[in-house]
């Protein structure tokens, strides 16, 4: 998963509906999520999944309330994971601001949160993946109605210019694609296992040796001490 994708997968975006569930995947990109605590998916999960309670921004060290007008303003956002995969319970993970005007964590879950707090049967409880139709019928995102579009997005860029096809992603693809962003962006493995809450060096399988940026710089400190 890169920053292209996740941008041409909001470009790709021809209605409310599609815009809503791409901003979703962004936010859970961020903070590395399984795709159990953002989304629908079949079959029996441990993980819980996420609901606006869990979900708090922070602007000069103090909370705003989710209708606060604001709140794309905030300096971070913080999401308490619940329950998760490894029994952990409680796991408070904070993302800051990016400078970006789709990119960012804070920006992309205070639109998700805004949205659905605006619904009339809104309460702490309800889930991030909720979606109110014009009709007012209530659904809520899956993660095969995800999937095809998160596709679709790769595949409009294409494989030559990615580097692998667009089959090759999943809906797991924004949890190892974020630790793989954050490796690239020269972020510290132990910041690496607490922002993507890998108890331990586990999250090193999600690193592609063969992405050519990884090995950059080596050969010239591998010759640095005659």
């Amino acid at each position: 998963m890169t920053a292209s994708i996740l941008r041409q997968l909001y470009t790709s975006a021809i209605s409310d509906f599609d815009r809503m569930l791409c901003e979703l995947f962004i936010g859970a990109f961020f903070f590395a999520m399984r795709s159990c605590e953002y989304i629908q998916v079949s079959g029996p999960r441990h993980t819980k999944l996420l609901t606006l309670g869990n979900i708090k921004f922070i602007r000069n060290r103090k909370r705003l309330h989710h209708t606060h007008p604001d709140l794309h303003k905030a300096d971070c956002v913080s999401i308490t994971f619940v329950l998760q995969k490894r029994d952990s319970k409680g796991d408070v993970i904070t993302q800051h601001r990016s400078k970006d005007k789709l990119l960012c964590p804070v920006k992309i879950w205070a639109n998700i949160v805004r949205r659905i707090s605006g619904y009339e049967f809104s309460s702490p409880d309800t889930t991030v993946n909720t979606y109110l139709f014009p009709d007012s019928s209530r659904h809520l995102f899956t993660g095969k109605e995800l999937l095809s579009r998160i596709r679709l997005a790769a595949s409009v860029i294409g494989e030559e210019e990615l580097g692998f096809s667009s089959m090759q992603l999943g809906l797991h693809s924004a949890r190892s694609g974020a630790a793989m962003a954050m490796y690239l962006g020269g972020v510290p493995v132990y910041t690496i296992m607490l922002l993507g809450r890998w108890a331990s060096e586990a999250f090193l399988c999600y690193i592609r040796k063969q992405v050519q940026e990884f090995s950059s710089g080596v050969s010239k400190k591998m010759i640095a001490n005659e």
